[in-house]
């Protein structure tokens, strides 16, 4: 387990860094007046959260798939308000630029989204061999 938080932890770097740059990149060259001053805000938050999962969900058990699910929907419902808290502070910040902060916004979490659930989905995968590994009867060498 510790070498799969390892490896999602690494992707997740890599994945948060390349859209971050790529975005800013296209922003800068395609689209400059979609262009926000604070946009360093929006990767480094999906960073810290996909990172509090990552770390969530290796310490789920193995034998109760269920606890898994529940963290699963619990981690997307603070997702959801930790997003909308950010979007309102930065609408009390600058309501100038609201509207593209929250097109930005959304793009990073959709992404996201698609990534989170990649991640999900690897866990679920290896928890259900590590418990099939777990429940299976031993093979005896007569055999």
């Amino acid at each position: 387990m510790k070498k799969l938080t390892i490896y999602f932890i690494i992707m997740h770097t890599a994945m948060l860094l390349i859209m971050g740059f790529g975005v800013w990149f296209i922003l800068n060259k395609f689209f400059p007046s979609i262009m926000i001053e604070h946009y360093y805000i929006i990767p480094l938050f999906f960073y810290l959260i996909g990172i509090i999962y990552i770390l969530r969900l290796r310490r789920t058990p193995i034998d109760q798939p269920k606890k898994m699910v529940n963290l699963y929907m619990l981690m997307r419902m603070i997702k959801i308000f930790l997003s909308f808290m950010i979007i309102l502070l930065y609408w009390l910040i600058d309501k100038p630029n609201i509207r593209n902060f929250a097109i930005i916004f959304v793009v990073f979490y959709l992404i996201n989204l698609i990534w989170e659930t990649y991640i999900y989905m690897r866990m679920e995968l290896y928890l259900k061999h590590k418990s099939d590994e777990l429940h299976s009867p031993q093979k005896t060498i007569d055999q």
